[in-house]
């Protein structure tokens, strides 16, 4: 298996970036990468904070939880009102939502921030992700190794857990995909490296043939597109 990985980690590795947000959207939702496959956001809920109405796209959209947090309501708009309350996340773990259109204002019921990455597909297929799906966070102490934790013909997302006492290595892929940092990770790839903070991405091209090495510990999700 090939994967071609970008000749400088740097301009892969989109970390603060200055995207242009969607007009609609308030600052709790900052893009961190874009490209023709999906829109990468690094979402923040401060404790009991309130985010006014806004909308947001009709893509699918994989959810990673960054961190332990509370109820987080969602009032949405329209003649019922009706508010969703999102339960409480866990480190690592994840949830796909199928497409759908969304207007709505967040409440953090929480003492503590809610953080975690909101990764829209742009070109999923539209007879894809009919219900939702959701990852839980790994038991304590985790198992090493490479895990499919979902997979159809379009989308397979796998978590790698480093031994705590060695790094491991991501083998190369023919298949694009997105990598996300759970928790501090030291990264190497193309003979580049450095230190990913929780919730930074790193895209992944196909057809190279570099493997992606992770530091003792470490732990990742990898979102993989497997659509044409």
């Amino acid at each position: 298996m090939k994967m071609k990985i970008l000749t400088s980690l740097s301009a892969c590795l989109l970390i603060g970036s200055g995207f242009a947000q969607a007009q609609s959207l308030p600052s709790n939702y900052k893009t961190t990468f874009e490209n023709a496959d999906i829109i990468v956001m690094h979402v923040h809920y401060g404790p009991h904070e309130f985010v006014p109405m806004h909308d947001h796209s009709a893509y699918p959209t994989v959810y990673v939880y960054l961190n332990d947090s509370g109820v987080v309501d969602l009032k949405h708009e329209g003649a019922d009102g009706f508010t969703a309350h999102r339960p409480p996340t866990h480190t690592g773990a994840f949830r796909i939502s199928p497409g759908m259109a969304e207007r709505h204002s967040v409440t953090n019921q929480g003492d503590v921030p809610s953080d975690f990455l909101r990764i829209e597909l742009k070109r999923i297929p539209s007879d894809d992700l009919k219900e939702v799906f959701r990852g839980e966070a790994p038991a304590q102490p985790s198992t090493p190794g490479t895990r499919t934790e979902f997979q159809d013909s379009a989308l397979k997302i796998e978590r790698t857990q480093c031994p705590a006492t060695a790094p491991c290595t991501i083998p190369a892929s023919s298949q694009r995909s997105l990598l996300v940092s759970i928790g501090t990770t030291q990264v190497q790839v193309s003979g580049n490296e450095r230190t990913l903070a929780s919730g930074d991405t790193i895209w992944l091209p196909p057809n190279g043939n570099d493997s992606v090495r992770l530091s003792a510990g470490a732990q990742c999700l990898r979102v993989i597109l497997q659509y044409p």
